[in-house]
């Protein structure tokens, strides 16, 4: 394994360029939104097979909409 490359002694030396990924405010909580609903829904199927193999039935058959 490699060691960290630490000749750069000056840690603010590239603090002025630009960062890789250049996103706005309404981007970063666009992301943020959809990385915690994407683990939201992956959660409940995952919740929903395991309650449909132990009880035979659905989740959504107790709402009465």
């Amino acid at each position: 394994m490699a060691g960290i490359d630490v000749s750069d002694k000056d840690p603010f030396a590239h603090a002025d360029d630009e960062p890789k990924d250049n996103i706005s405010f309404f981007g970063f909580i666009f992301r943020a939104a959809y990385r915690y609903i994407r683990i939201g829904v992956i959660m409940y199927l995952f919740i929903a097979l395991i309650y449909y193999f132990v009880f035979g039935g659905s989740i959504l058959d107790y709402i009465n909409i």
